[in-house]
């Protein structure tokens, strides 16, 4: 498992996507480019040429754009409500979601040779992703995302929702 090595930046960055934040919208969705942007930066032995960064739709877009204008490899999306997946052809493939709270669906698409990336993960699906795993957080917090501004219980806002300015 790989956390990024945080900065006063990168902390800064990280205050604007916790689900507290009641920050939505654009800024959010900026905030996590940048720090799929700082992630590939730190991320080594990715060949732009043998790599395809696949963002898990649709949280994980601005996420593994970031990651993408860094690294320079393969795109492409995955929508898994709607489509099946296909393994891109590349030898390396990295699953870039926003948050991953179960696992599961990344789960359902994992191959052990494949790499993980996210922006902030639970604690309780880190042993999924072992090695393969690189992050910019672990968090102890699991809630169902809805939509509501702040986290009550065990409800939270979505992320995908305040990504996207629905909330």
């Amino acid at each position: 498992m790989y956390i990024i090595k945080k900065t006063e930046r990168i902390n800064q960055l990280i205050a604007i996507t916790k689900s507290d934040s009641g920050i939505s919208g654009p800024s959010l969705a900026k905030a996590h480019m940048e720090l799929g942007k700082m992630l590939g930066e730190q991320m080594r032995g990715f060949i732009p040429a043998e790599t395809t960064i696949v963002a898990i739709l649709r949280g994980g877009i601005f996420f593994a754009e970031g990651m993408y204008f860094q690294m320079g490899c393969r795109f492409q999306t995955y929508d898994p409500k709607h489509e099946v997946f296909t393994r891109p052809a590349t030898k390396n493939v990295i699953l870039v979601d926003s948050v991953i709270n179960t696992g599961r669906t990344l789960l359902n698409i994992f191959e052990e040779d494949m790499s993980v990336a996210c922006c902030v993960i639970n604690q309780k699906a880190v042993s999924y992703f072992n090695d393969h795993l690189f992050t910019i957080r672990i968090s102890q917090n699991s809630f169902v995302g809805q939509n509501i501004p702040r986290q009550i219980d065990h409800a939270g806002p979505d992320t995908t929702m305040r990504l996207f300015n629905i909330l």
